[in-house]
């Protein structure tokens, strides 16, 4: 008796030392999702481009030689932190960005398109979708990361917001309306949501004359975002930034430069700002990424689909309480649009399986432990 009593003891000392390890929680309670459409990885991970930049100084209306001196610089680490201060000299030493080719970290889109709609649905279902391959406007049936939190978490209304640039934002958010708040280009914020400042800013979205019809100033856009932020305190925003992708169209690489420099700048100060917001603190993760990337050389460098090479390659920033300080990935497996909505999730506690089975897995080495 004396024997199985010392026995039984025994088991239970040892039962915590051969019981497997428990990941704990994420301590990410908030998420930032913030997409530059059509941003290359040569400018993220090299800034200035000399090839482009020859070609700019052809162009009638270029005023790339004023832009040179700002961000020119004698290695590629120099250009990129020169054009990108807060991405390189902040965010990265404290996450992780994916996409450095010559680091054997190559990230890429499997869609077979290489442009937004078909890009963005990938990113945020977890794969590439057959039935997307238009820019059109519209809702499909498949469900996103945005979605899944707010049912999973069971969050009221506006806890997960798309705020954004253009109209194909708001209908890649959410497979239906009424699920998360969505807001088109020129939309204001719904009444209840709202603030006199992000009122004001809705108003000059209609104002304020971009390049083209189809999508508003994105500063103003980010600054909406802000004021959301602050008045609503929500769980999970996508900030959706399209005027890179515009002056890049454009064929102005002279203000894609100060744009992507200007976007940098915002992000900081969001960045700050949430750090210094005790709702927000030390439990807030960024995820920084692109739809598609662009042609590699002068003559194309400014269009982008699947047959254009270039346009396949994509990137990603992860920075937050749960991600490890990497920097610059290196030797990974080939990486892919679709691991974003997974990423995502994870920081929500939530497996990529709750998107369906062909789901792509989390970014490696993007949450502590995994």
């Amino acid at each position: 008796m004396r024997r199985y009593a010392i026995l039984v003891l025994a088991t239970i000392v040892l039962l915590p030392a051969l019981a497997p390890s428990v990941q704990a929680r994420p301590l990410t309670r908030n998420l930032v999702l913030i997409t530059l459409d059509g941003v290359r990885t040569e400018e993220i991970f090299g800034g200035f481009d000399e090839i482009i930049a020859s070609h700019s100084a052809t162009q009638p209306y270029s005023e790339i030689e004023e832009v040179r001196g700002r961000f020119i610089g004698t290695t590629r680490e120099a250009r990129r932190e020169a054009l990108m201060p807060v991405l390189w000299g902040k965010l990265v030493p404290q996450g992780v960005i994916f996409g450095n080719r010559e680091l054997g970290s190559p990230m890429r889109v499997q869609n077979p398109h290489c442009f937004s709609a078909p890009g963005y649905t990938e990113m945020l279902t977890g794969a590439p979708r057959a039935e997307v391959s238009t820019n059109d406007v519209r809702r499909y049936a498949y469900r996103t990361a945005l979605e899944i939190v707010a049912r999973k978490l069971q969050l009221p209304m506006g806890a997960v917001a798309q705020i954004g640039s253009w109209d194909g934002f708001s209908s890649a958010a959410a497979s239906r309306d009424g699920i998360i708040l969505t807001t088109g280009a020129f939309d204001a914020l719904p009444a209840r949501f709202s603030t006199p400042e992000a009122d004001t800013l809705a108003g000059l979205r209609k104002d304020v004359l971009g390049l083209w019809e189809e999508g508003s100033e994105d500063v103003i856009s980010f600054r909406i975002a802000e004021a959301y932020i602050e008045a609503n305190s929500p769980r999970l925003t996508w900030i959706g930034l399209g005027n890179s992708d515009d002056w890049a169209h454009a064929d102005r690489y002279d203000r894609l430069l100060v744009y992507l420099n200007r976007v940098d700048r915002l992000i900081g100060e969001l960045w700050d700002g949430l750090q210094a917001n005790p709702r927000y603190q030390d439990q807030t993760t960024f995820i920084i990424t692109t739809d598609h990337g662009r042609g590699l050389k002068g003559k194309n460098w400014s269009e982008h689909d699947c047959s254009i090479p270039g346009s396949e390659w994509i990137w990603a920033v992860v920075v937050g309480p749960d991600t490890p300080a990497t920097g610059e990935a290196r030797n990974t497996p080939e990486l892919y649009q679709g691991q974003v909505a997974a990423t995502l999730l994870q920081f929500f506690d939530l497996p990529a399986s709750t998107l369906g089975p062909d789901v792509r897995p989390a970014l490696p080495g993007t949450l502590i432990g995994k």
